[in-house]
């Protein structure tokens, strides 16, 4: 409740008893006075409470002028009334420091996920990037979802990734991901081989969990406009050229934590994960070409009839935005469209430029 409307509340209530005491007959209202300080209580701190008590308070005794042998009754009310007061200011009290805490927390919990989600940045060279990022957990910033972006000697390389499962573990899940690719991503010398690491710390991670798992993409793009991507069971990127929309090939692969079963499979040890596959086709960027990595908390989310969101249609008609303004088009569109969020979602644009995009 908001202090106006504590206001005005408690002043019609005093109004409206001060108006039937005096100008009705038969009308006896002075122990609804004891509501005033609760009233004010709602949205005013210990200084306002008290003052509204006394207000309360001096105002029965002004009654018992005109009804005689009500004292005992005004003592009653005015205990009541400070009563009342008493526990308001208590519960302020309680409720400021609750807020004080509430807040303390939550700037340590942003500092952390912060810290684990670390912000990309709006250039690399020739490309312009944006991320973004909607929780289904209120409040929070980070879930079962993650993105990545590093300029290396090899070119920028990103990652985006579904854990599997959701709250603290999937969190957890997401650092040591996160944390691995990090370390990796500079001197890994393929995108095989930055999936491999990957892998083997996760693993590492999920001993005491060996069903859990976390789908990936890695893209790998040049400064001349060259992309090539790896996907360990994560839907491949959307290419935006001019209104047409198309996905990015890249070679299929098994989740990240999984990737154990396929070295048995293939007879690559677990150890010495796979190269990335001599035949990993390039794609070649056009000048102003978009391409979108997500997650699937996006094309996921239904409507009330039970359709999913029509990714490729609604990227289409953003032809022609910068990676920041598709990507709070798209989560916006997907929100309104969707009625909510139900499932994290991860999106990270990137545009090729001929040259550097200007700040």
């Amino acid at each position: 409740m908001t202090r106006a409307v504590a206001l005005v509340g408690a002043v019609l209530l005093y109004g409206l008893v001060v108006g039937l005491q005096y100008g009705t007959d038969g009308w006896h209202l002075p122990s609804v006075l004891v509501a005033v300080p609760a009233v004010v209580a709602l949205a005013f701190g210990p200084p306002v409470i008290v003052g509204a008590a006394v207000v309360a308070a001096g105002t029965r005794w002004v009654f018992t002028v005109s009804e005689p042998g009500r004292t005992g009754a005004a003592v009653g009310t005015t205990a009541v009334i400070f009563g009342i007061a008493a526990l308001g200011c208590f519960v302020v009290r309680r409720r400021k420091r609750s807020a004080a805490r509430l807040v303390s927390l939550a700037t340590v919990a942003e500092t952390a996920q912060r810290a684990v989600l670390r912000p990309v940045p709006a250039a690399v060279g020739p490309y312009a990037i944006a991320a973004g990022y909607r929780a289904a957990a209120r409040d929070a910033r980070i879930g079962g979802d993650l993105y990545a972006v590093a300029d290396t000697p090899a070119g920028l390389r990103t990652l985006i990734g579904d854990v599997r499962g959701k709250g603290l573990g999937a969190v957890a899940t997401a650092a040591v991901v996160l944390g691995a690719f990090h370390e990796a991503v500079l001197d890994a010398p393929s995108l095989g081989a930055l999936a491999g690491r990957l892998d083997t710390s996760l693993r590492r991670f999920l001993t005491d969990d060996p069903e859990s798992f976390v789908t990936a993409f890695l893209l790998e793009a040049a400064s001349d406009g060259t992309v090539r991507g790896l996907s360990c069971g994560h839907p491949a990127p959307l290419l935006l050229h001019g209104s047409t929309v198309s996905e990015l090939s890249a070679p299929p692969g098994l989740p990240l934590g999984l990737r154990d079963e396929e070295g048995a499979a293939t007879g690559v040890p677990a150890e010495e994960p796979a190269e990335e596959p001599a035949e990993a086709p390039v794609t070649h960027l056009e000048p102003g070409d978009t391409l979108l990595l997500y997650t699937d908390g996006l094309t996921e989310a239904r409507d009330r009839s039970g359709a999913f969101y029509p990714l490729p249609a609604r990227l289409a008609a953003c032809a022609g935005l910068p990676p920041r303004a598709l990507v709070d088009r798209l989560q916006q569109d997907a929100h309104a469209f969707a009625g909510g969020t139900d499932d994290d979602a991860a999106l990270l644009a990137l545009t090729w430029h001929l040259r550097p995009p200007a700040d």
